[in-house]
């Protein structure tokens, strides 16, 4: 009898230890992503709960101001097993309609609570996982447009100047999709920005721009900017491609950018015409992401002496290859030519972020003019300026060649802007800089002296 008292107890023990073993389970837990000490009305809050064991059986939220406290969200999770819920981890994202919860501006202290399935030797739901003090704010910046009236022809570039609340910490114009950062410290008034901004040569004229502000929670202002888009028609052209061309200059290409030898010649060829060239876009535009605060566009571009022009702004080009159609690009550029192996001569001062191989534009020098303008040269026979040097206007950079996808000795020249090319005619142009920049920019103090002396001259 004792000894089947004694087995039972022992089996009872084992029971319990097995229970007690399966549903015990350590106190769940919660990881946050990076979370900014302000948020707004748009702004969401991405967090996990981890409880390894049975499971979880309801996660919620508490905001609490004041005195006072809401529930901003809740998720209970049913029993599927004896055992519970099985959910071990659950990622979430909430995005509270704070205004709506009657939740005022000001600081806030967020929590995330947690209850399990699972048996815990202390409460696990007493107390929150987690605690944050935030702060809301559901006021965007204010925006003021001082600029009036902004006329541009598709694939150029105009200046717009507005005011903005000192909350703001991104600000510029959109044009669809294409953001222009805006600048401030150009004028006195520290709250002043302005931006060149660009209408694109691949957008319609019916195109609308706006300049946005986005304060530290996310707020965001849009204000209609004046835009008067003048619609014009680029120039076509075909190109003949031949053996002689491909042969020389598909091997030569491959062999400065690394590129498989692989297919017939001409899919070679079209491969370097249009995996080649999106990529160097991509490059361009990571190189022109960041740019001198301080403009150096204030007076007319110069243009490459004794060139004549071999093609226009984003001429619509059509390659033929024996008698077929074969491929469509846009040339985004002009291209120059005047005897062989000319200087290559600045178009304005600035500063050399790029001078190397860049795919198709081959040997290729980039410099930097200041709030986002860049200016391209491409196809160079050599170059004579290293990354980081200054240059000034007229300043040899290298010399003219046809390295890259050229059929012959000439210079490619490209203004672009924050990544996007624009038309170069504008800025040869010492009547548009005058009407266009300099009249916008003339009734506001600059703020620095260097400034003045370039309005003035």
């Amino acid at each position: 009898m004792r000894r089947v008292v004694w087995l039972t107890s022992f089996l009872l023990l084992v029971a319990v230890a097995v229970l007690v073993w399966v549903q015990v389970d350590r106190p769940p837990a919660v990881e946050v992503s990076a979370l900014p000490t302000t948020i707004g009305r748009d702004v969401p809050l991405r967090f996990t709960v981890h409880s390894p064991g049975p499971g979880l059986e309801r996660v919620w939220v508490v905001a609490q101001s004041g005195q006072n406290s809401w529930q901003v969200y809740e998720q209970r999770f049913e029993r599927q097993t004896w055992r519970g819920s099985g959910v071990e981890r659950v990622d979430l994202e909430v995005a509270p309609d704070w205004p709506r919860m009657g939740i005022p501006e000001g600081p806030l202290v967020l929590q995330i609570w947690a209850r399990t399935y699972g048996w815990h030797l202390r409460g696990h739901d007493r107390a929150p996982l987690w605690q944050h003090t935030l702060e809301l704010d559901f006021t965007p910046p204010r925006v003021e447009v001082l600029t009036t009236q902004h006329n541009v022809r598709l694939g150029g570039v105009e200046l717009a100047i507005w005011r903005q609340s000192p909350d703001a910490v991104r600000s510029g114009v959109e044009v669809e999709r294409y953001f222009f950062p805006g600048y401030l410290g150009y004028f006195s008034d520290p709250q002043l920005a302005l931006a060149l901004f660009a209408v694109p040569q691949d957008l319609d004229p019916s195109v609308q721009a706006r300049v946005i502000a986005e304060d530290r929670a996310g707020n965001r202002t849009v204000v209609q900017l004046p835009v008067r888009v003048l619609a014009r028609r680029f120039a076509e052209r075909t190109l003949l491609l031949d053996d002689e061309f491909l042969v020389r200059k598909v091997p030569e290409i491959e062999a400065a950018n690394q590129l498989p030898a692989t297919g017939s010649l001409i899919d070679r060829y079209l491969r370097i015409n249009r995996e080649l060239r999106h990529q160097n876009e991509a490059t361009l535009r990571e190189l022109t992401r960041t740019s001198d605060p301080n403009p150096k566009w204030l007076t007319a571009f110069h243009r490459q002496s004794n060139a004549a022009p071999l093609s226009s702004f984003a001429d619509r080009r059509t390659y033929v290859y024996r008698g077929h159609e074969i491929d469509r690009q846009v040339h985004l550029g002009f291209d120059l030519a005047s005897i062989k192996a000319s200087p290559v001569e600045a178009a304005q001062n600035g500063r050399v972020v790029f001078a190397g191989n860049l795919g198709i534009y081959g040997n290729t020098v980039i410099l930097d003019h200041g709030m986002g303008l860049f200016t391209l040269y491409g196809h160079l026979r050599s170059i004579d300026v290293p990354v980081g040097a200054t240059v000034k206007r007229g300043q040899t950079l290298g010399l003219t060649g046809e390295t890259g996808l050229a059929a012959g000795d000439h210079l490619h020249f490209s203004v672009v802007l924050h990544g996007v090319h624009v038309d170069p005619v504008e800025w040869w142009d010492e009547g548009w800089i005058r009407k266009h920049l300099i009249a916008k920019l003339s009734p506001h103090r600059p703020m620095a002296a260097a400034s003045q002396d370039d309005l003035e001259q």
